[in-house]
């Protein structure tokens, strides 16, 4: 358990979309989800998401507290910085369009099923993240054969029921380095593309 302390909490009514070309700082306060409008962090599908971000926008600073719903959508180009999702809530983020997403600081935890859902054919890079308790940490969506790159570098991976990153594409790859990992499952569920180097099983 990683416990931190934003200065308020927000509860959020509506999803906030972050504009291309623009940043949202959340300076550290919490936001939660108003199940009644956004969704109650279940497993239900087509919950709405806390935060969209548009293709070219970066979100910083926040803490997703629950429930989360379905937490951060993001549509082409984006950079999540330093975002702790308290409570993964159905998914911490979903990859809804083609892009470059790149995570960089932060922390998820507390999810039954997915950690980072990846819709469309993408360049995922995670660094210096730590990702605890989840059924999955990278799960490309099922049935799909576009081709997704992930890199995960520099973090921490605990405790994930199935496995880091499953993939039903052939093509699909994942790069691990510099990454301490413990009771993974399977680790890699049918992954054919896996380049490891200097990585830690504790």
């Amino acid at each position: 358990m990683v416990e931190v302390e934003p200065e308020e909490t927000i509860t959020v009514n509506e999803t906030i979309v972050v504009k291309s070309g623009q940043t949202f700082d959340g300076e550290g306060k919490r936001y939660v989800a108003n199940p009644d409008t956004l969704g109650d962090g279940g497993q239900a599908e087509n919950q709405k998401s806390v935060f969209l971000i548009e293709d070219g926008a970066t979100i910083k600073n926040v803490v997703l507290g629950h429930p989360a719903a379905d937490g951060i959508h993001t549509y082409g180009d984006a950079v999540i910085q330093n975002v702790v999702w308290e409570d993964i809530g159905e998914d911490a983020l979903t990859v809804k369009a083609s892009g470059n997403v790149i995570i960089r600081g932060g922390m998820a935890q507390h999810g039954y099923d997915k950690m980072f859902q990846i819709n469309a054919p993408s360049n995922v890079e995670i660094y210096n993240f730590t990702a605890l308790d989840a059924g999955k940490m990278v799960r490309q969506v099922g049935g799909s054969t576009f081709h997704v790159s992930l890199k995960i570098e520099g973090s921490v991976i605990k405790e994930m029921n199935e496995a880091i990153f499953r993939t039903d594409s052939t093509t699909s790859s994942v790069i691990m380095t510099n990454t301490r990992y413990s009771d993974v499952g399977s680790k890699w569920y049918n992954v054919k593309n896996v380049t490891e180097n200097n990585n830690v099983a504790y």
